[in-house]
């Protein structure tokens, strides 16, 4: 079990590039690996909370650690874990470029002095028109070095696969086929998440949230997918009782053995943080641990 003092989250030296500052004001919500999760406050101010028992969505939070001001500067941001730990790099985009961040949870600290780095552009290999920005969680095979992979959908509704290997400050690049195009016809969903198993979920604009899985999640070399993929695998996930203001993967730790890669957290129209699990990850049976829509409330005042 992670354990963190009273103290921790204390920044030193955080930096960011210039940039206008975007308008924002409700929290931003930004869920990594291991039960990691993360508000962006209109003001800029990065919460850090991590959830014990996150496998089941079960048990309190740790934090809120207070990890930096100016992240309004970024008009997408995602974190995503690095190797099996509690570590997590965030991937966070403005019309600047692509920037990177490692924290290092052991410490409590930023790697490279805060100081964030440049690692791609915003124009071209997946980054151009961006429309959106998912994070795909760590992935590794015997046989292809491990990475924190993301995805972006551009405005033309194009979908790309992305592995970062390594990270910012401290030696890291991009994978072979990292801004691949793997799809496209994304663009009309309401929420787009993914997790290390290249399962995928969409919300549509009737609320349904259907299932996708991507075929090569660790080395991005094709763009085949499941099939069966697309299948509405629940309803009420948009509007209606609930209205969810985002719906995100939780990530896991597969060194441990554990499977549950369905796990998501949303945001109600209320504020309210709810926890489900979509059983059949791997092979899209509509299979959920509470009645889709809904899943538990495990905390409140969220946005």
């Amino acid at each position: 079990m992670l354990k963190l003092s009273a103290t921790a989250g204390a920044v030193t030296g955080l930096a960011l590039p210039s940039a206008a500052h975007a308008a924002q004001v409700k929290n931003l919500v930004v869920v990594g690996q291991n039960g990691n999760l993360n508000i962006v406050t209109p003001g800029g101010a990065m919460l850090m909370y991590y959830q014990q028992s996150w496998q089941t969505g079960s048990g309190g939070f740790l934090g809120p650690f207070h990890n930096g001001n100016g992240f309004d500067a970024f008009g997408w941001i995602a974190s995503c874990g690095v190797g099996y730990s509690y570590d997590n790099l965030y991937v966070c985009v403005n019309g600047s470029g692509v920037w990177g961040y490692y924290w290092k949870a052991g410490p409590q600290a930023w790697a490279n002095g805060g100081a964030p780095v440049r690692i791609a552009g915003s124009s071209g290999g997946g980054w151009g028109d961006l429309g959106n920005l998912i994070s795909g969680g760590y992935v590794a095979e015997s046989n292809v070095p491990g990475g924190s992979t993301f995805y972006t959908i551009d405005f033309y509704g194009r979908l790309y696969w992305h592995k970062f290997q390594g990270v910012p400050g401290e030696g890291g690049d991009w994978a072979a086929n990292s801004g691949r195009q793997i799809g496209r016809g994304w663009e009309s969903f309401r929420y787009v998440t993914a997790s290390p198993s290249g399962a995928m979920y969409g919300v549509d604009s009737s609320g349904n949230i259907r299932w996708y899985r991507y075929e090569y999640p660790t080395s991005g070399n094709g763009d085949t997918w499941r099939p069966g993929s697309g299948a509405i695998i629940g309803s009420g996930w948009y509007g209606g009782t609930y209205g969810y203001q985002t719906v995100q993967s939780a990530g896991v730790d597969w060194d441990s053995g554990v499977g549950a890669n369905g796990g998501l957290y949303m945001v109600d129209k209320n504020g309210s943080l709810r926890w489900n699990e979509h059983l059949d990850w791997y092979g899209g049976a509509p299979n959920w641990r509470y009645p889709t829509g809904g899943g538990r409330i495990i905390g409140t005042g969220w946005m």
